[in-house]
């Protein structure tokens, strides 16, 4: 938590003890977190924001930093104001899978270890979507609708430009 902020453009993100490094994201995966903000926009009327480019603590040997996620306002506003990290899990944590996204299964359990609602890990290869909640595991593909809060998403919607 002490050490400076990155100068050369990359990520650091620490996973159960484990300093993680990763070059900036490329356009396609910030295309897909993009669009599908566009998508979940509807959540901010209940109540969420939709940040990215943020770390939380969880527990004591593990900060990650979600592609996207859906946090609470009362939640962000308290780690804004105490000028800090978002304590715990946002409500839905989405990751983009990446050659260097290293570890996004454990990211994923350590997320709802910590609070998460869902987590959505996507695979832009494959076109599908894993949805894990502490209940089980689902996979959703294109032609499919993934659902968050009463928010529905395709899952074409954000794979592909439109």
């Amino acid at each position: 938590m002490l050490r400076p902020d990155r100068e050369d453009g990359q990520k650091e993100e620490l996973i159960e003890g484990e300093l993680i490094v990763s070059p900036a994201a490329k356009v396609w995966h910030a295309a897909i977190v993009d669009r599908l903000r566009e998508r979940l926009a509807k959540l901010k009327d209940a109540g969420f924001v939709l940040p990215s480019d943020f770390s939380c603590v969880l527990g004591s040997i593990s900060m990650p930093a979600p592609d996207l996620a859906a946090v609470s306002i009362e939640r962000w506003n308290q780690a804004e104001d105490n000028d800090g990290w978002l304590e715990g899990s946002p409500e839905l944590a989405v990751e983009v899978a990446s050659p260097s996204n290293r570890k996004l299964q454990r990211k994923a359990v350590l997320y709802l270890e910590h609070g998460a609602e869902q987590v959505w890990l996507i695979y832009r290869q494959t076109q599908t979507v894993t949805v894990m909640t502490t209940e089980g595991t689902t996979e959703a593909r294109m032609g499919e609708t993934l659902e968050f809060r009463g928010v529905q998403v395709p899952v074409a919607s954000f794979m592909k430009r439109s």
